[in-house]
């Protein structure tokens, strides 16, 4: 597989996964126009702590299914299915009755308001989106992009279809988000469910199996559950140090912020099938440092286009309705320092392969330990400080430290041969056009320029080539 087979590998699936998460940052315009920033901050927190409690129902199952899956043979590919799918059913029912038992006494803990149902509703939905993760994973791995982009676009269809009808016809208020999420994350189940037919066989259960599947994925629970304190960190600290209205404006600047996010995750789904398939022949250490390149080269132009163009965006005004509420307009300093945090964050990824191939998951714990260590001790310094835009500094100076620690493990598992002096040229490209868009008062030429100057800097310095995505590296 060349560079040219991971762009497209990473396009393809990078489309599906971005349809699924784009649909939050679609409706913004109907969230921030519609509700207050009190209510918004529930919505914050209701997300916020699924993503958290979706992490500890997967127990690393979807890195170890991926690790497992892609390299083995159709017989074993059922047996693997087979006992990933099994084990995640007979966590999540139970899970669910508990859940569900005590969500009187959770409710005000996690939500900041008294609504129970909202906390049956969200242990619905994780059950159901950890069951039906796995047979998206295996689409990913068959190599079947038709599929998962038809159960992508479903997602986001129902998502944004019944957000619009419970809304603004139905006037459930935020009840509607809810109730929404739960009627796609279903309708998917439902039509995944052939999927887990096919491949589900009962001989195949084996405790032995299993055993190795879930030593593998054990260890990669810590570390999400690190990385998702990371998420729940910033917002309940906002909570506890402020009020439910400064997390509603905070998450919407992070929502904007997190478009970075989501082309480092598009990038990620093809390159951990692709890594795996080329890291243990020789000499790829070269093709890595290269992939790294054009990787950072493109995220740094996506970080340029939010600094330069997300407050212009963010208060354009259509029919007399911007982007976001009037009351959410103070988000905007907060996107520069999240989409450069998620910079940081697709760095730290490019440096994994070493924890995969090396088959040392438990590092990638001590990375993410590090990353929620610091980002909750950087809130408590700079909330009270900055207030919003603290939380969000805390955030990208956590990732950068994540960076860090992983890059120095991998120096001493299996080092990439990293283009400094290319990585150089484009963070100093980065940093003059901020300071001079800064300097210029956000001038409307000025931006154009440089965003215009970006990319023919970069071609003109030779730190990309035209034929860079064609055939640059086949070897």
């Amino acid at each position: 597989m060349s560079i040219k087979s991971l762009g497209k590998q990473s396009l393809v699936y990078g489309i599906g996964h971005i349809l699924a998460r784009l649909v939050t940052f679609l409706l913004l315009p109907l969230y921030t126009n519609v509700f207050t920033a009190s209510e918004y901050g529930v919505v914050a927190l209701f997300y916020t702590f699924l993503s958290f409690m979706n992490v500890i129902m997967r127990y690393g199952l979807g890195a170890a299914f991926l690790k497992f899956y892609v390299p083995a043979s159709d017989g074993e590919r059922n047996a693997i299915f087979t006992n990933v799918i099994a084990s995640l059913f007979l966590t999540g029912i139970p899970f669910f009755l508990v859940w569900h038992g005590f969500r009187n006494l959770i409710s005000p803990i996690i939500l900041g308001v008294n609504e129970p149902s909202f906390i049956s509703i969200m242990g619905v939905i994780i059950v159901l989106d950890t069951i039906w993760s796995i047979p998206l994973l295996g689409f990913r791995a068959e190599n079947r992009p038709i599929l998962f982009i038809i159960f992508s676009l479903l997602n986001v269809g129902i998502t944004m279809g019944l957000n619009l009808f419970l809304i603004l016809k139905m006037h459930m208020g935020i009840r509607a988000i809810f109730l929404s999420n739960l009627s796609a994350s279903l309708c998917i189940f439902l039509l995944s469910l052939p999927f887990i037919y096919q491949r589900f066989e009962f001989a195949l259960l084996n405790k032995t199996r299993w055993k190795s599947i879930i030593t593998f994925a054990l260890p990669f629970l810590p570390a999400g559950l690190f990385s998702m304190a990371m998420e729940v960190a910033d917002r309940y600290i906002l909570k506890y140090l402020t009020d439910l209205s400064t997390v509603g404006i905070y998450n919407a600047g992070y929502k904007i912020g997190m478009l970075m996010m989501l082309a480092v995750t598009a990038f990620n789904f093809g390159w951990q099938p692709f890594f795996l398939e080329q890291g243990k022949a020789a000499n790829q250490e070269k093709l890595f440092g290269k992939v790294t390149t054009l990787v950072l080269a493109v995220l740094g132009f996506i970080w340029l286009i939010l600094t330069l163009w997300a407050d212009d965006f963010i208060q354009m005004k259509i029919m007399g309705y911007s982007f976001f509420g009037e009351e959410f307009q103070n988000s905007i300093p907060i996107v520069p320092w999240i989409a450069l945090g998620y910079l940081f964050y697709g760095f730290y990824v490019l440096q994994t392969p070493g924890i995969f191939l090396k088959d040392r998951p438990g590092i990638a714990a001590w990375t993410r330990l590090l990353g929620a260590t610091s980002n909750i001790i950087f809130c408590f310094i700079f909330i009270p400080l900055y207030g919003a835009i603290g939380a969000a500094m805390a955030t990208c100076l956590a990732f950068f430290l994540m960076l860090v620690m992983m890059y120095w493990w991998n120096t001493k598992l299996y080092p990439i041969r990293l283009e400094w002096r290319k990585i150089s040229f484009i963070t100093i490209i980065l940093i003059s056009g901020f300071f001079v868009s800064r300097a210029s008062a956000d001038n409307l030429f000025i931006n154009i320029l440089i965003t215009g100057l970006y990319p023919v800097g970069l071609i003109g310095l030779g730190i990309i080539k035209i034929d860079s995505f064609k055939s640059r590296v086949a070897d």
